[in-house]
């Protein structure tokens, strides 16, 4: 492992516990209305796989005396990958929190963030950083709605920039406010960062409205609008950094939406059924724009663009239940309609506008996507279950656009079939099996060549025995799976195809001793492909697989801990058809020690330790070591 980030995860380990105090990140959401979450928490995960180092800690601390309490939030990520180009990438983000209660009613208090993001990879935003300090008060005018109006100071910094201002606004909130018939929930936030020359607001307002017409009926309706900016550097180019004496052009985002939704639920429908329906409605606008512009720039890229998203959401569901039988109908049906413009600039040559016009419009699309689904449990005796699930949807996707051609019809059905049998006490025996019909199909002819029909065939059979000492499942599946092109032809790249593939899995648990056991899992799949000529159902296999993965496991129970140690067996053989003969290709081998370690200490702390060490061979390369671990800490106090 790096010495670089064997130092990053024992800086961190040492700096959360000397706070002794870890992290929930709350992001568009109320601040100052709803305060730090009352769990302490320290946490440090370390994560190693192949050449991906990921740490990934933080703290979660709040406590009150007296009259005065506080918080402190602290999350820190860091990624390592270790590959031609190292990539480091770390996140940081620190809150402080204080409070003193100068009643029931009144609070005030100040909040401290810091947060910084440091990519060593050329992006237009690799470093950037953001600190600020917040007075608030908090006043509860009734029992359950209160009120926060705040202002600060910040410092933002991108791309070497430093900008200061103020930050000011408010923040309004009340849970469970009772009134006649009806329970309402309701959030507001206004929120302004001036930071000259750019700024960011926020603008966010949510409603619930909750109504019980009996203790088994009731409709929620939720209406909820919000608007977000936020402006930040890139890099300018040569003409338009000369003609405004920049370095860099500021790119403003302004996000707006909408959104009406309600839910009746209905329990003890005539009895025996259910009904819960939800419809939801939603409108999305995005605008994108730079702060100077010049008309010298001579390209469709100066001009500013808008996306229009609206969506139409339907979602019920009719269960029904008796003794022996119970089952689920599901509809859904999702309809979305999306525009995009540009923005016209006056005075730079009309023939980039058309040209940026056009490329916008070949985005705009509009789809419809349903679903109708049945879910069934069918008991024939008490110790015999049929089960049967049935799914089917289609999508339809446009695109106005006279240049475009991604118009196409989606289909797929899914049937489902399965029986279980309780032999006795200690065993019950399954076997189902599962079919699927996919077609593609494209509108227009340039993309026709893609119009393919997929069939799955699945069949499933096993069992499971659980003794007092003695536990083991097994499955064996079959499945071939068809895919075929509707105008194959001589000329055409793809080829319909088949993949066929047998999966035996074992997995078992002996108990040696009251503390001790040992744990067994394997699988081996075999798989081969070939070219399908369908209407003959004949095939030419031209590839085989074969998988093996096999993991005994020891396990041992002392106290408040679990020690795991075995070994990890896995193997990939690709093989090669000449003529009827199979030809060894490739093949993948790796083993070596594997360990799972789960501590719980003073009943608050919890230690976990996974790793594995292979020794790798490779047809036609040179064996190799590698190691894989992952740890983490968990402390809650």
């Amino acid at each position: 492992m790096p010495k670089y980030f064997i130092s990053k995860f024992v800086t961190a380990i040492l700096i959360f516990l000397s706070f002794g105090i870890i992290a929930q990140t709350r992001i568009d959401s109320l601040e100052f209305i709803k305060p730090f979450p009352k769990n302490n928490l320290l946490s440090s995960k370390l994560d190693k796989q192949l050449n991906t180092y990921y740490l990934n800690s933080g703290i979660n601390f709040s406590n009150r005396f007296s009259d005065y309490s506080f918080g402190i939030f602290e999350d820190y990520k860091s990624s390592f990958i270790k590959g031609i180009e190292k990539t480091v990438r770390d996140e940081h983000h620190f809150a402080i929190n204080m409070n003193y209660h100068l009643s029931d009613k009144i609070d005030f208090g100040l909040i401290g963030n810091n947060t910084i993001l440091s990519d060593s990879r050329t992006l237009e935003i690799n470093q950037s950083s953001i600190s600020n300090v917040i007075l608030f008060s908090r006043i509860k005018s009734l029992k359950e709605f209160s009120f926060a109006p705040f202002s600060g100071y910040s410092n933002n910094r991108q791309i070497g920039e430093n900008d200061y201002g103020f930050v000011y606004g408010f923040e309004a909130g009340g849970d469970k406010i009772n009134i006649s018939d009806f329970q309402f929930e309701t959030e507001l936030k206004f929120k302004n960062e001036d930071i000259s020359p750019r700024k960011n607001t926020s603008r966010y307002f949510n409603l619930n409205m909750l109504n019980y017409f009996e203790r088994n009926i009731f409709n929620n309706f939720n209406i909820r609008y919000y608007q977000s900016r936020k402006d930040f550097y890139i890099n300018a180019d040569s003409v338009t950094s000369q003609q405004f004496s920049i370095k860099n052009n500021i790119q403003n985002r302004i996000e707006s939406g909408y959104l009406l939704q309600n839910r009746f639920f209905f329990d003890e429908f005539l009895d025996i059924l259910t009904l819960d329906a939800t419809g939801k409605v939603s409108f999305r606008n995005i605008e994108r724009g730079l702060k100077y512009k010049s008309i010298e720039v001579q390209s469709s890229s100066v001009f500013d663009s808008q996306i229009d998203e609206l969506k139409l959401e339907l979602d019920a569901q009719l269960g029904y239940r008796s003794r022996i039988f119970s089952s689920s109908i599901r509809f859904t049906m999702n309809e979305k309609d999306e525009k995009h413009k540009a923005i016209r600039f006056q005075g730079i040559n009309e023939a980039f506008f058309n040209q940026r016009e056009e490329s916008e419009q070949q985005k705009n699309n509009n789809s419809t996507y349903a679903t109708l689904s049945f879910d069934g449990d069918f008991n024939l005796t008490e110790k015999d279950k049929i089960t049967l699930n049935v799914y089917q949807s289609k999508l339809k996707y446009d695109t106005p656009s006279l240049l475009n051609d991604d118009d196409r019809d989606e289909i797929l059905s899914i049937a489902r079939l399965g029986f279980y049998r309780q032999l006795n006490p200690f065993f019950t025996a399954f076997i189902n099996a599962e079919g699927s019909y996919a077609h593609t199909v494209y509108i227009f002819a340039s993309r026709s060549s893609n119009n393919n029909i997929n069939r799955t065939i699945r069949l499933k059979t096993g069992g499971e025995y659980i003794g007092s000492n003695f536990s083991s499942f097994n499955s064996f599946d079959v499945s071939a799976n068809y895919t075929v092109y509707d105008f194959e032809d001589l000329t055409s790249p793809l080829k319909s195809f088949s993949f066929r593939q047998f999966t035996a899995i074992d997995s078992t648990t002996i108990q040696l001793t009251s503390k001790t056991s040992l744990f067994i899992f394997g699988y081996i799949k075999i798989s081969e492909q070939g070219i399908l000529n369908w209407n003959s159902f004949s095939e030419k296999p031209t590839r085989a697989l074969k998988e093996i993965y096999f993991e005994p496991r020891l396990i041992l129970y002392r106290y408040s801990s679990m020690f795991s140690f075995g070994i990890r067996y896995f193997s990939l053989s690709t093989f090669n058809y000449k003529g009827k003969d199979l030809d060894l290709d490739s093949e993948y081998r790796s083993i070596g020690p594997t360990t799972i370690i789960q501590s719980r200490l003073f009943k608050k702390l919890l230690i976990s330790l996974t790793g594995f060490y292979e020794f790798i061979s490779l047809t036609n390369s040179e064996s190799r070591q590698q190691a894989n671990l992952n740890f983490g800490i968990s402390w809650n106090f």
